[in-house]
């Protein structure tokens, strides 16, 4: 096992693939060809990268109780809770994208719901980032829960 856990090197792989592929799926609305694909790519290998992310978690979890306690259980959860759902949104976003590659009529509505499933996505990876930033760049107690500073 390493001295240091893996989450805080990886999540950034999601988070800028993910945010870049629903740049692109907007984007297709207007260039189609290429800035679709783009956003298939981004989206899958954006997903793909979650999940190694979600799951190098536990870790951090670990790694975070150890140095700073328990008190931060609630904003891990809260920071876990996000990540599920965007992994969820993003999931389903990119199921859709697959299905639509394999489809010889695609249903009108697909490429609208990726878009609102990509962007109610990015919304959740930002709370998920803010709560990961909470959990990292808070000033901790010995008690391991999180001080707010009165300038905040």
């Amino acid at each position: 096992m390493l001295s240091t856990p893996l989450h805080p090197l990886l999540v950034h792989f999601p988070i800028a693939l993910l945010i870049f592929g629903t740049i692109a799926q907007i984007i297709a609305l207007w260039r189609k060809e290429f800035f679709d694909k783009a956003a298939t790519y981004l989206i899958g290998s954006g997903f793909v990268t979650g999940l190694f992310s979600y799951w190098t978690g536990d870790d951090a979890e670990h790694f975070a109780f150890e140095h700073w306690g328990r008190g931060l259980r609630s904003l891990i959860h809260t920071h876990e809770t996000y990540a599920l759902v965007t992994l969820i949104l993003f999931g389903v976003a990119f199921a859709i994208k697959l299905l639509l590659l394999f489809m010889h009529k695609p249903f009108k509505m697909a490429i609208p719901l990726v878009i609102v499933l990509s962007l109610a996505g990015t919304t959740t990876l930002a709370l998920t980032g803010h709560y990961g930033g909470k959990i990292v760049y808070s000033d901790h107690n010995q008690n391991g829960a999180p001080t707010t500073d009165s300038n905040e």
